[in-house]
C-alpha cells in the first residue's frame, strides 16, 4: 500500500512537473547583433558637413521594427538565419537627452546577416547619407563670406574666424561680448519655408561661455516681423551638434513663408567675456 502511494506521488509530480513546462516553456536562445557607431556622409557642395550626433541605431529585422538602442549598443534578437536589418540613425531632438528622434533625413541602412543562436554579429562600418531631394535653404560653414550679419541695435555682431586650435572643421562663426557690452543680436539671411506642416530643421555645431537664445524671425504677408524664441542653449565648453524642430515655431505665425534664424543674449551682469562659436549651420526640409 505504501508502494502504491509513493507511485502515484510521482506520478502526481511528473505531471505537475509537466504541465509547469506546458504553462512556462523553455525560452528560445537568442542572437545578438552589435552596433557601436554611424557615421554620416555627405555631398559638401550641396549638403554641406558631414558633422552629426547621430547616438541612437533604431533596428528593424525584415521590415518588422525591433526598437531603439542607444550604441554602443548590444542587443537580443529572436531569429536565425539569413535575415536583412534595416538601420536608420536617431538624434535627440532640441538636444534633449530625454526625446529621441529617428531623425527622418538620414537613410535607412540595410545589411544582409547570418543569426545564429548565442552568437554575436557586430556591424561595423555603418554610413548613412541624407535622403534625396532634401533643400537646404541655409548652409553656412564660414568659409568665407557669409550670411549672417548683425541685427538692429546690436553692439557687435559676428565675426569670421579660423584658428585651429578650437578644433572646428576650417573656418567658423564667432561672437564675442566684451565687458561692458551686455547683448547680441545676429540674423541669418531671409529664407522661404514650407510653413505647411513638413518637417523643417536647424543643424549646427556650437559652443558657448554663456548660455544664449535660438529665436526663429518670420514675417507674415503685410510685412510685420515676429521673432518667437524656440529654445536657450546652455553652456558647451566643447563643440556640441544639435538638431532643433523649426515647425512648431513656424506654425505660430501659420500664414508666414519668410523666417530668418537669430542668436542672441541680455544678459544683467556685463563684467566678464563672454565667446559664442557657430559652425555647419544648415536649415533643411523636403
Amino acid at each position: 500500500m505504501m508502494r502504491l502511494k509513493q507511485l502515484f506521488t510521482v506520478i502526481a509530480f511528473a505531471s505537475l512537473m509537466q504541465a509547469c513546462n506546458l504553462i512556462n516553456p523553455a525560452e528560445p536562445t537568442p542572437a545578438y547583433i552589435q552596433i557601436d557607431t554611424i557615421n554620416l556622409t555627405t555631398n559638401l557642395t550641396t549638403q554641406g558637413s558631414a558633422s552629426h550626433k547621430i547616438v541612437d541605431a533604431w533596428v528593424y529585422v525584415d521590415n518588422q521594427a525591433l526598437g531603439a538602442y542607444e550604441m554602443p549598443c548590444k542587443f537580443p534578437v529572436l531569429a536565425t538565419g539569413e535575415h536583412t536589418i534595416y538601420i536608420q540613425g536617431g538624434i535627440l531632438l532640441n538636444g534633449i537627452n530625454a526625446t529621441h528622434l529617428q531623425y527622418p533625413y538620414y537613410k535607412f541602412v540595410d545589411k544582409t546577416v547570418t543569426l545564429k543562436p548565442g552568437e554575436v554579429v557586430k556591424i561595423d562600418n555603418l554610413s548613412t547619407s541624407y535622403i534625396d531631394n532634401l533643400t537646404f535653404p541655409l548652409m553656412e560653414d564660414f568659409s568665407g563670406l557669409f550670411s549672417f550679419e548683425k541685427s538692429g541695435s546690436s553692439p557687435v555682431g559676428m565675426l569670421g574666424e579660423f584658428d585651429a586650435s578650437q578644433g572646428m572643421e576650417g573656418g567658423y562663426g564667432v561672437v564675442r561680448l566684451d565687458s561692458g557690452i551686455y547683448n547680441f543680436e545676429v540674423k541669418s539671411k531671409e529664407m522661404i519655408l514650407p510653413n505647411n506642416g513638413t518637417n523643417v530643421f536647424l543643424e549646427m555645431n556650437y559652443k558657448n561661455s554663456a548660455p544664449f537664445l535660438v529665436i526663429l524671425q518670420a514675417t507674415d504677408p503685410f510685412g510685420t516681423v515676429i521673432n518667437n524664441a524656440i529654445i536657450t542653449l546652455n553652456t558647451k565648453t566643447e563643440w556640441n551638434k544639435i538638431y532643433i524642430e523649426l515647425k512648431p515655431t513656424m506654425q505660430l505665425t501659420s500664414t508666414s513663408k519668410r523666417f530668418r534664424v537669430l542668436f542672441g543674449m541680455q544678459r544683467t551682469d556685463a563684467s566678464t567675456n563672454e565667446s559664442f562659436y557657430f559652425d555647419n549651420v544648415k536649415v533643411v526640409h523636403n
